[in-house]
């Protein structure tokens, strides 16, 4: 019986591998034992590295969104063993049985998280040669400012230009070689030995150059480094700064070359905003780091640009206003027209606000033009706005188109509306605010997404034209607060029909406010009347939303309204009857009281507080100035209270009516006390005494009785 092979085949031959150190005995291999592991470990590591292979792709193909595409016919392995030999003999059949070296691996459940991406940090030599290139050039305006004067001009060029050329060409040749910081920190020295070239050349006369006059010798210094660093871009490829230095040095470079006289019109607007146009063109040519830098200068020189040519069309003249106007809005269209470039857009921020910002620019410089031509202009730009507006309103309008539209609109009304009223033209303001509620009526009716906001703003737009009319003097206090007064009526009508609705509240805002401005305006003309018919109106327009919508809050407001109306009627009509002032309010708190009742909540909650208002103040009164009516009246209504409370069993009324009957009987008995003969007194008291004691238990009992039976009422 033979014994089995446990050995691992050879790498060469498959024969078993004889134990260490042997050679194989077929091929004659040395250390086949160790050959034989090794290339086991390596196999077993591929197959692993195969099965997480395996498992990653089909978690990536889970996770996409899209369609996975069809398999190849034939897709080529990863990963692959090295064939055999061609000189090597054919392998031998592997043994029936034989150990496996390694245990298989289990293919991992997820692919493992990235690392976090680490921070790039400074390196050493990146600082060296950082402060290398700065003391180099420290070492440069040194030499220009001291030693100038002390040798020849033309030496003094001629190094200056030799240390230029020299960082220059060192940088190019450290590209060649792949030394990407020296490359980059040699060209940053180079760039600024240039400018520093330059710059004294102009300051000390270098043949000739400080007769040239100093705006245009800075602009023919950033032209001549623009084309140095273009020139130096395309010698090697691989340099950032070149691009960098031509992209700084060309912002000013057009601005500084124009004459003093155009720099300050509408020519320096004009190359303001294609250089920034230009910056944002030249993404298409600059390597992708230099991106965010070609947008910040692009911003900041359309922004210098914004800040010369909009105060230009509000202060200059007819032909300098709309000249800059004009060329706002061409590079406003040539901005709309990179923004649509499908290369560009994915670098450029969002078509939205940048769309919005740009014609908003364009509208604010339109209507500072239209305003030079006197109050038409003025109000056709604020017109203009409004049909902006209205345009906006439309379903169709969507994308960048919307926020562009609704930016021009907006600008160009607010700016009419501000010019308008500072110079005091009420009556036309007046009647464009009362037009400003077409566009937000369209667009509470066509654009759910903005109906609250646009709900609001066509409430308050006839509110705010009778205040601009008021301050006009083209309407006196009194008509303009009973307007107020209808207009917070309509808002409250207008939440009633919306009501659960979202912009409920929105309509519900501009009432209330409408009805305490209408009372403010009356209040302060004098007219109470006025005051407290306005504070009616609003006052019942607001329980009816109260009702329909179930806000018990704006309930009591309303009602706390309609009382205020009516003590304001009473108060200028100089009525001082009591009852005048307490009946409103007690009929307030029993309306309030209404809802309680039907609940069945106890009487002291619902239309006890009401009762005491309407009858105690009389009662009091009663007693103080008695009359005759009053105290039939009085006496009548307690009596009433009393039976009615006992007959429903409600506390509220039975105390109320009891307690004001004592006050009125107490209250007539006690003058009559001092003219009773003292004996009577005596003998009065005495006989109360003698009953009291003979039936105390029997009259204690009966208390008991009483009290308990009123404390059971509700």
């Amino acid at each position: 019986m033979s014994t089995p092979t446990w050995g691992l085949p050879c790498p060469v031959c498959g024969t078993p591998a004889a134990p260490a150190p042997a050679p194989c005995a077929t091929c004659g291999l040395p250390a086949v034992a160790q050959a034989a592991t090794v290339v086991a470990r390596i196999g077993a590591t591929i197959d692993e590295f195969s099965r997480e292979r395996d498992a990653l792709v089909a978690t990536l193909r889970a996770a996409a969104t899209g369609p996975a595409p069809a398999p190849a016919s034939a897709p080529a392995p990863a990963l692959a063993r090295p064939p055999a030999p061609a000189s090597a003999p054919p392998p031998r059949p592997a043994p029936a049985w034989s150990p496996t070296p390694f245990p298989p691996a289990v293919p991992p459940a997820a692919p493992p998280a990235a690392p976090p991406a680490s921070r790039r940090r400074l390196s050493p030599q990146q600082v060296l040669l950082g402060l290398g290139a700065l003391l180099v050039v420290a070492a440069a305006v040194a030499f220009v400012a001291v030693a100038w004067t002390r040798l020849g001009v033309t030496f003094q060029a001629a190094v200056m230009a030799t240390v230029t050329a020299a960082a220059c060409a060192t940088s190019a040749w450290s590209a060649r070689r792949g030394l990407r910081a020296t490359e980059e920190a040699l060209a940053a020295a180079g760039a600024a030995l240039l400018a520093v070239d330059l710059v004294a050349a102009h300051a000390l006369g270098l043949w000739g150059a400080d007769a040239v006059p100093g705006r245009l010798w800075a602009g023919l210094s950033c032209a001549v480094t623009v084309g140095a660093a273009l020139g130096l871009g395309r010698l090697t490829r691989s340099t950032v700064t070149w691009p960098l230095v031509a992209l700084l040095a060309a912002q000013p470079a057009g601005w500084l070359l124009l004459p003093a006289g155009l720099a300050d019109g509408v020519t320096g607007v004009a190359v303001l905003l294609g250089t920034a146009l230009l910056d944002v063109l030249v993404l298409l040519a600059l390597r992708r780091p230099l991106h965010p830098v070609a947008l910040v200068l692009g911003g900041l020189t359309g922004a210098a640009g914004v800040l010369l040519g909009v105060p230009l069309a509000w202060l200059g003249g007819a032909v300098d206003s709309w000249g800059a106007t004009a060329v706002l809005a061409a590079a406003g269209a040539g901005a709309a027209v990179l923004l649509r470039e499908p290369r560009l857009a994915p670098r450029l921020p969002q078509r939205r606000s940048t769309s919005a910002v740009v014609a908003g620019v364009v509208a604010l410089a339109l209507a500072g033009s239209m305003a030079d031509l006197g109050v038409a202009g003025t109000v056709g730009a604020t017109g203009l706005g409004l049909l902006l507006l209205t345009a906006a309103a439309a379903p169709r309008v969507t994308g960048p188109a919307l926020f562009a539209v609704l930016a021009a609109g907006a600008v160009l009304a607010g700016a009419g509306a501000t010019v308008l009223d500072t110079t005091g033209r009420n009556g036309p303001l007046a009647v464009l605010v009362v037009a400003a509620a077409v566009p937000a009526v369209l667009a509470a009716v066509l654009r759910p997404q903005v109906r609250p906001a646009a709900t609001a703003a066509a409430l308050c737009a006839p509110g705010l034209a009778v205040l601009v009319a008021l301050e006009g003097r083209l309407l006196d206090p009194v008509p303009a607060a009973l307007l107020l007064a209808l207009a917070g009526a309509a808002a409250f009508a207008v939440a009633a029909l919306r009501a659960g609705a979202p912009e409920e509240l929105a309509a519900a805002a501009p009432g209330t406010l409408a009805g305490l401005v209408a009372g403010s305006v009356a209040a302060d003309a004098g007219a109470w009347g006025q005051t407290a018919i306005g504070l009616a109106v609003v006052g019942a327009a607001a329980g009816c939303y109260a009702l329909v919508a179930r806000r018990r809050p704006v309930a009591v407001l309303a009602v706390a309204d309609l009382v205020l109306a009516g003590w304001i009627a009473a108060a200028g009509a100089d009525i001082r009857t009591p009852e005048v002032y307490t009946l409103p309010a007690a009929a307030g708190l029993l309306l309030l009281a209404v809802p309680a009742l039907r609940a069945g909540a106890a009487s002291w909650a619902a239309e006890g507080p009401g009762l005491a208002v309407a009858l105690l103040p009389s009662a009091v009164v009663v007693v103080a100035e008695p009359t005759a009516a009053r105290l039939v009246v009085v006496v009548a209504a307690a009596v009433a209270l009393t039976v009615a409370g006992t007959l429903t069993h409600r506390q509220a009324p039975f105390v109320v009516g009891a307690g004001a009957l004592l006050l009125v009987v107490l209250g007539r008995l006690a003058p009559y006390a001092p003219l009773v003969p003292r004996w009577v007194t005596l003998a009065t008291a005495g006989l109360v005494l003698l009953v009291v004691g003979a039936t105390y238990e029997r009259r204690r009992q009966q208390a008991r009785e009483a009290v308990a039976w009123v404390a059971q009422m509700r």
